[in-house]
């Protein structure tokens, strides 16, 4: 933390290696969790991913075509509506905003568990 702060980053911090993205991308792995950014993933590497499944943590990290380049290499993908349940709780707060409407947490937190529990079981099911 020190490091980070005095240096506004990790770079050149001790402890570790630094790679550069498609490294980190391609590694031998069981899971892949990009969460940082959006489109990290895509027609151009995604055939050199390595991991087993993936869990999509950033917003739409995997574009279209490399949805169909890991679907046939038989990688597993948690889209990223599903650990990442802000793009949700957003679409709430744009539908309230749109419709001069204020949920209270109650509503809030129904809606939420129904779309994620339906969303959940699509997942699932495919």
């Amino acid at each position: 933390m020190k490091h980070s702060a005095e240096n506004r980053g990790i770079k050149g911090s001790h402890g570790g290696d630094a790679v550069d993205l498609t490294s980190l991308l391609t590694e031998d792995c069981d899971v892949l969790i990009p969460a940082a950014l959006g489109g990290v993933i895509n027609k151009d590497n995604a055939d050199a991913i390595r991991a087993k499944y993936i869990i999509e943590v950033a917003n739409h990290p995997t574009d279209p075509e490399a949805d169909e380049i890991l679907a046939k290499k038989g990688v597993l993908i948690l889209p990223d509506i599903l650990p990442n349940s802000g793009e949700v709780v957003s679409y709430f707060e744009w539908v309230q905003n749109i419709q001069g409407f204020m949920w209270d947490e109650e509503k809030v937190n129904w809606e939420l568990k129904t779309y994620m529990t339906h969303a959940s079981n699509i997942v699932l099911i495919i």
